[in-house]
């Protein structure tokens, strides 16, 4: 897999985390099974959670949604933790931006398209270009696939079925079978589309802040790698000790 996510000047700051209980952080994303054994292995060895999870209040409730540190929070609770360390932010804050990552392949979509198939989603042939596709017309799929010669195919569907085709795509980029990337910016996306340095474009609508908290209202979840949150600061790492948290 492969992340392109623009490069930006965003300060490194020193904030004093807060435990608060591992039951009270809610995920808005499913997690990347593979990044969460590696991340137990790291915590385990160094007896300490170098970042703390970033979080904001669930308006209406005592609980707060996670932004960035799934993979944290839930090798905390793996590992049997009740408490997790946070910095809690406003959430509505314009200094708090919130993006879309857009998935794009290299190589053939043919397996994609027969697995989709197979999973009953409806795929139809469309003859839009990467340019001419707005959020009106994203509103009725999951995604829209966009090819570097003039292909086009609709996914249709919502969240469920995005994370159907994201877990598809993650197992035939493990498999070797296409290389997975990971857009920050739609317009890097579709000028390496339009150069042909990726085969296939994966757009779906921007999701906003009201979205996230909605989606976590219903207790559902997005697929791996869909908000991208863009913080007034990078967390510096605080080392909180792994027995303060049990």
């Amino acid at each position: 897999m492969i992340i392109k996510a623009p490069k930006v000047s965003v300060p490194i700051k020193y904030v004093e985390p807060m435990l608060i209980r591992v039951d009270d952080l809610v995920p808005h994303e499913e997690l990347v099974e593979g990044r969460l054994r590696d991340l137990i292995d790291k915590i385990v060895g160094e007896k300490a959670v170098d970042i703390p999870i970033i979080v904001a209040p669930i308006p209406g409730t005592r609980k707060y949604v996670i932004l960035d540190g799934h993979h944290r929070w839930a090798a905390l609770r793996e590992l049997g933790c009740r408490l997790a360390p946070c910095i809690v932010i406003d959430y509505f804050s314009d200094e708090v931006k919130l993006k879309t990552w857009y998935p794009a392949i290299v190589g053939s979509i043919n397996t994609l398209l027969r697995e989709l198939r197979s999973r009953k989603l409806i795929v139809t042939e469309c003859e839009y270009g990467a340019r001419q596709i707005g959020t009106d017309i994203l509103e009725s799929y999951a995604f829209i696939v966009v090819g570097s010669r003039r292909e086009c195919y609709g996914i249709s569907g919502g969240i469920r079925e995005q994370r159907v085709v994201s877990r598809i795509l993650s197992d035939l980029n493990m498999k070797g079978i296409l290389t997975l990337v990971y857009y920050g910016e739609l317009e890097d996306a579709i000028s390496d589309l339009e150069e042909k340095k990726i085969s296939y474009l994966f757009l779906r609508r921007p999701v906003t802040k009201r979205d996230v908290l909605e989606v976590v209202r219903r207790r559902e979840m997005y697929a791996p790698k869909t908000t991208r949150h863009i913080l007034p600061f990078i967390p510096a790492k605080t080392y909180t000790p792994l027995h303060k948290l049990l």
